[in-house]
């Protein structure tokens, strides 16, 4: 009974303090060093992941190179540009019930080359993503690597294979993006130049849930910047330290007013169109 009341005293407390944990620790419509053209670039990839190819090839022409991952029932992305001498990295998310299977694979798995503990269901969808992009990455090009959700998340941990190998990784920026690893994964790549992009009122990115099954290994803790997009175009930027910190995003303050509509990649880029019109 003391638990109980504990846990609820704690639950009140985190939402009475989240919009206070905003102000105090994230840094509002943060102009120098966000540059919101490279993040829609990436948002339109992560966007376009979800269409028809003839919807990519319409946007990026011969410089796309698409397929499906069949075990993972995932469609990945490549663009490639010989002018900027530049990989863009496209993962999927959820898009059927297989990849929302993989979504509540909650318990983690030990990656013998990252030497860390990953999310198995996303350190899967990683891995085959990995194995497909590297033997078509081109020597001295830089490698920017994006996804929604699910693919967010394989985006991550993709991005962490090549930051590890010193591959060129300029940076990963995901949308919407899940939980990955735990303390030790965070500590290991703390320096990775990941940003992610959170919609106030999405849930996704405040699971896998703390749960029995979730807190093996260590609970679930987020990696690298992080920007909370507001209404009206306004938006919070968040340092690693401080997003790390919080533990709990902005999404905290909203917990009993979440919407999934919110979670839609179409509304992150609707977001991001009214911040670069301010």
């Amino acid at each position: 009974m003391k638990i109980m009341m504990w846990g609820l005293a704690l639950g009140v407390l985190i939402l009475g303090c989240g919009p206070w944990l905003q102000s105090c620790w994230g840094i509002k419509d943060k102009e120098p060093n966000v540059a919101w053209d490279r993040i829609k670039q990436m948002g339109t990839l992560a966007n376009l992941t979800y269409s028809e190819d003839k919807a990519i090839a319409a946007e990026y022409g011969d410089k796309a190179w698409i397929k499906i991952i069949e075990d993972q029932q995932v469609k990945i992305v490549m663009v490639t540009d010989d002018t900027t001498k530049e990989h863009w990295l496209g993962i999927r998310g959820t898009a059927n019930k297989h990849n929302a299977l993989m979504d509540a694979q909650y318990l983690k798995e030990k990656d013998p080359q990252l030497s860390i503990q990953l999310h198995k269901g996303f350190h899967r969808l990683a891995k085959a993503a990995y194995d497909e992009f590297t033997p078509r990455l081109k020597p001295g090009y830089k490698i920017w690597v994006t996804g929604h959700s699910l693919g967010g998340a394989g985006a991550a941990i993709l991005a962490m294979y090549y930051f590890q190998e010193d591959r060129g990784l300029e940076q990963c920026i995901t949308f919407g993006q899940p939980k990955v690893t735990n303390e030790r994964g965070v500590k290991k790549f703390w320096d990775m130049p990941l940003l992610r992009i959170v919609d106030n009122k999405d849930i996704v990115p405040l699971v896998p849930p703390l749960t029995i099954v979730s807190a093996l290994h260590g609970a679930y803790r987020h990696v690298g910047e992080e920007i909370i997009l507001k209404p009206k175009g306004h938006w919070l930027w968040f340092s690693k330290h401080n997003a790390n910190r919080m533990l709990l995003t902005g999404t905290w303050s909203n917990l009993f007013h979440e919407s999934v509509e919110d979670h839609f990649m179409r509304n992150y880029l609707a977001k991001i169109n009214k911040i670069i019109a301010r």
